[in-house]
């Protein structure tokens, strides 16, 4: 995973702010070491963060992190969700 302790403790603290017990992963080419580049692509397993807390989520995040490019999907349960999108990643994707 390519993300430094300090760019994986801020968006925990971001995302914990709005739901203590929420599961965060990460997806896409900064999951894999081997990798180069690449924007942050996140997904949060959450029942109670609503598709407006994600702009406070990401302005958190950017404000300790700095400016970068930051995808945040929202899912109230992995395990269930039928977005084939999800379904996709699932076999990819590395917990925080």
């Amino acid at each position: 995973m390519r993300l430094t302790d300090h760019e994986i403790d801020s968006i925990r603290s971001a995302v914990h702010q709005f739901d203590p017990g929420a599961r965060i992963f990460i997806f896409g080419s900064r999951a894999h070491d081997s990798a180069a580049g690449g924007d942050i692509d996140l997904l949060i397993e959450s029942k109670t963060i609503q598709f407006d807390n994600r702009i406070s989520i990401l302005a958190a995040i950017k404000k300790m992190i700095g400016e970068q490019k930051i995808d945040l999907l929202v899912s109230k349960g992995i395990d269930n969700d039928i977005d084939p999108f999800i379904q996709s990643i699932r076999k990819e994707m590395k917990q925080l």
